[in-house]
C-alpha cells in the first residue's frame, strides 16, 4: 500500500439502469471515472447515488446498461471477484474480533500466508494511525476509531478502486471534518480511485476531484467543485449546491457579451456565459447571497428593497429583504460589511455586478 501515481483503470457506466416496477432508481445513467480520480456521487434522499454505488460494488443488479473497469464488463461478476475495497456507513465490523483480525479478514479469506496478513494489518492499521489498537475490540473504540478499521479493513488487500458509502454519515460534525481531511490526504498518498457517496454538500466539495449530482435516478451535472458552484446548468444544481436566489425574466437584448433581461423589479444586465441567452428567450439568472451587497456606486445591477430579517452570525451576517414586485432575496454579508446592520423595515439598494449572475435551465 505504499504511494502509487494515479492509475488504474477506468470506471465506465453506460446505460445504467435499475428498475422497481415502475419505478426507477436509476434511469439511463452515463458516467467515466478516471483512474486515480476522487469521485463524489451528491443528492437527496431518493436520488439513486446509493443504488448507483451498490450496483458497482455488485450487490445491485442493473435492469439494463454495462459497467466497465478497464475496458471489461464485471456486471456478471460477484462482489468478491470485483475486488473493490466497500466501506459502509455502519463500519459493518466482526464486534467478536479484534481490530487485527477485522482487518486482516479479506486477506484470510484469500488464504494468504500468515506472516504475509500480519504484515498488510500492521501496514494497514499504520495507514490509518490505529496501530496502537490493534488488540483491542471494536466495542472499546469510538466511532471515530471504528470507521478508521473499517478504511484499514477495505483497503489491506490493495484494492485499485475503492467505494465509500457515507461513511461518515454516523459521526459527529467536528469529527466528520477531521475524518474529511484524512480521507483526502489518504487518496492522494494512494494515488487509487475513490467513489463516494454523500448528501452532505460541503464533505463533497471538501474531498472531491469532481462531483456528479444525481436528481431522480439521473445525473444532472458533473464538474469539479469551483465549476459547479460558479457554473450550475439547472435550478436544481444552483439550489442543491449552495443557496441561490433566482431572477426571472425575458431578455430584451443580448450580445455576445451582455444580455439585458427585464423582469418585475426593472432591468437586470447580466454578462453571458455558460448557457447563452437570446433576445426573446425567458431567462432564468441564479444569484449567490454572498454576490450581493448593501448600496455603493458604481454596480451594473441596483434593486431597491425593504430588509425583511438581519442576523448577525459572527463571521457574517445574513439579511433577507423583500422587492417592489414581492421578490424576498438572501444576502450573506462579510463580517466588515456588517458591522453596521441595517434595521428591519429599513430601505436598501441591492447591488450587484452583470458577472454575479448565471443563467440556468428552469426544472
Amino acid at each position: 500500500m505504499t504511494a502509487t501515481p494515479a492509475a488504474g483503470p477506468d470506471i465506465c457506466l453506460t446505460g445504467l439502469s435499475k428498475h422497481y416496477g415502475p419505478f426507477k432508481a436509476l434511469d439511463n445513467v452515463h458516467l467515466t471515472v478516471a483512474p486515480g480520480e476522487f469521485l463524489t456521487l451528491l443528492g437527496p434522499s431518493g436520488s439513486g447515488k446509493s443504488t448507483l454505488l451498490m450496483a458497482l460494488a455488485g450487490f445491485v443488479e442493473p435492469t439494463r446498461g454495462d459497467i466497465t473497469v478497464g475496458g471489461r464488463s464485471v456486471v456478471a461478476l460477484a462482489p468478491e471477484k470485483r475486488d473493490f475495497g466497500v466501506v459502509f456507513q455502519g463500519y459493518a465490523l466482526f464486534p467478536h474480533m479484534s481490530v487485527a483480525d477485522n482487518v486482516g479478514y479479506p486477506l484470510k479469506i484469500r488464504r494468504l500466508p500468515k506472516p504475509e496478513i500480519a504484515a498488510r494489518v500492521k501496514e494497514a492499521l499504520a495507514l490509518v494511525q490505529l496501530d496502537h489498537l490493534a488488540k483491542r475490540n471494536p466495542k472499546q473504540l469510538s466511532g471515530g476509531q471504528q470507521q478508521r478499521v473499517a478504511l484499514a479493513r477495505a483497503l489491506v488487500f490493495s484494492p485499485e478502486i475503492l467505494l465509500l458509502d457515507e461513511p461518515m454519515g454516523a459521526l459527529d460534525k467536528k469529527l466528520r471534518g477531521d475524518l474529511q481531511m484524512e480521507l483526502r490526504q489518504l487518496h492522494r498518498k494512494l494515488g487509487r480511485t475513490f467513489v463516494n457517496v454523500t448528501h452532505d454538500q460541503e464533505e463533497a466539495m471538501a474531498m472531491s476531484d469532481r462531483i456528479a449530482i444525481m436528481r431522480a435516478g439521473r445525473i444532472e451535472q458533473v464538474g469539479a467543485p469551483r465549476d459547479l458552484y460558479d457554473m450550475p446548468e439547472t435550478r436544481f444544481v444552483a439550489d442543491f449546491l449552495g443557496k441561490s436566489n433566482f431572477l426571472e425574466g425575458r431578455v430584451r437584448q443580448a450580445d455576445a457579451e451582455i444580455a439585458v433581461v427585464e423582469t418585475a423589479d426593472g432591468m437586470i444586465r447580466h454578462a453571458q456565459r455558460g448557457l447563452v441567452l437570446r433576445a426573446g428567450d425567458d431567462a432564468l439568472l441564479a444569484l449567490r447571497p454572498q454576490k450581493i451587497g448593501l448600496g455603493g456606486d458604481g454596480a451594473d445591477n441596483e434593486l431597491p428593497a425593504v430588509v425583511e430579517t438581519a442576523i448577525f452570525l459572527g463571521t457574517h451576517a445574513e439579511i433577507t429583504a423583500r422587492t417592489g414586485s414581492g421578490l424576498v432575496l438572501g444576502i450573506n454579508l462579510a463580517i466588515d460589511r456588517a458591522e453596521a446592520l441595517p434595521d428591519e423595515g429599513t430601505g436598501v439598494t441591492l447591488t450587484f455586478g452583470a458577472a454575479s449572475t448565471t443563467a440556468v435551465r428552469d426544472d
